[in-house]
């Protein structure tokens, strides 16, 4: 399969790109903004600005994939509420002409989507038919940009939702993030970070934070992203790990299955200067999302990791990953 790659050097696509590639044998083309990958690759760089309808349409047209991956994507929840303008642009109106793109070319497209499309108040399960109710512009969005490709005539196109990311980048190394924030992600990586060198981890547990919601390990999620490429079916996917949970017992269990002293883990208010940049820039955040993905699973062939088994592995991928450093 010839695989397209957007946001290639991000923690998901990374993850994408080292499956594909390592694992199955896949050719690979990854479009470029930014700082290049650190060290050497296998696969193809295409520079290209997410803004350029024309470069968008020529590059796909001109590489010819089989089947195109988009998990480029804004991160900066203030910059997004700010310039909301340029923000559509990046995030939808790519969205919309690489759907297009794939249209005209005969290619399926997989869009990487988000749990943030949910308020994080459902008082039942929800599921990939449950309606969306953002809270924040980074929301809106990604539920847009779901309507954008099902209201599409002729589109070969699944919609695959991540939720509380974390791992290593294995584009660009240097920007594996090691700080928790008021979503769900990154948190193992930040308890292991501060846990293995003795110190303390305070986790945020607050009403204004995503406090609870379903860990992801980014090559597990990449995995069932593989897994939806390759699939023939459309629609909405739940690709995020099987278990949701809560912040304080998903950093309870990096201790437990990082062999480290979960007593260092401390329950502390958010940062009040992080609860107070949201709250004046009125950005939302989901408080509990809890969802269903038995449907995925069986669509998929597998049932994403819990908890547990993300954790397990990505003890190993660090472990390969300071072994390689130690070197």
């Amino acid at each position: 399969m010839r695989l397209y790659v957007t946001g290639g050097t991000g923690l998901v696509g990374s993850n994408i790109i080292r499956l594909a590639q390592e694992r199955d044998g896949h050719e690979v083309i990854a479009s470029l903004f930014g700082a290049p990958p650190e060290g050497s690759i296998g696969y193809t760089l295409d520079p290209l600005d997410m803004r350029d309808e024309d470069a968008i349409r020529a590059s796909i047209k001109n590489f010819k994939p089989d089947v195109v991956i988009h998990s480029a994507a804004l991160l900066d929840q203030t910059m997004m509420a700010a310039q909301r303008s340029l923000a559509w642009e990046i995030m939808v109106g790519s969205t919309r002409t690489l759907a297009h793109a794939c249209r005209e070319n005969g290619v399926r497209m997989i869009f990487v989507s988000t749990d943030w499309v949910f308020d994080g108040r459902a008082p039942e399960l929800l599921d990939e038919d449950s309606p969306p109710f953002p809270v924040n512009f980074y929301g809106v969005m990604k539920m847009a940009s779901e309507r954008e490709l099902s209201a599409m005539d002729g589109l070969n196109f699944a919609v695959g939702r991540l939720a509380g990311v974390y791992g290593l980048n294995y584009a660009i190394p240097s920007l594996t993030r090691w700080q928790q924030g008021v979503g769900f992600g990154d948190l193992p990586n930040y308890v292991v970070e501060r846990l293995s060198s003795g110190r303390v981890a305070a986790v945020w547990v607050a009403e204004s934070i995503n406090d609870v919601a379903h860990p992801t390990l980014a090559s597990d999620g990449a995995d069932m992203l593989l897994r939806l490429a390759r699939h023939d079916g459309s629609g909405i996917f739940h690709c995020f790990g099987s278990e949701f949970t809560s912040r304080i017992e998903l950093a309870r269990k990096t201790a437990e299955v990082f062999d480290l002293d979960r007593s260092l883990i401390a329950a502390v208010p958010t940062d009040p200067l992080v609860a107070r940049e949201y709250t004046d820039a009125g950005i939302g955040v989901p408080f509990r999302l809890r969802s269903s993905t038995e449907r995925t699973a069986q669509a998929l062939g597998r049932k994403s990791f819990n908890a547990a088994e993300g954790l397990v592995a990505f003890r190993q991928e660090w472990e390969v990953r300071n072994a390689a450093i130690n070197c």
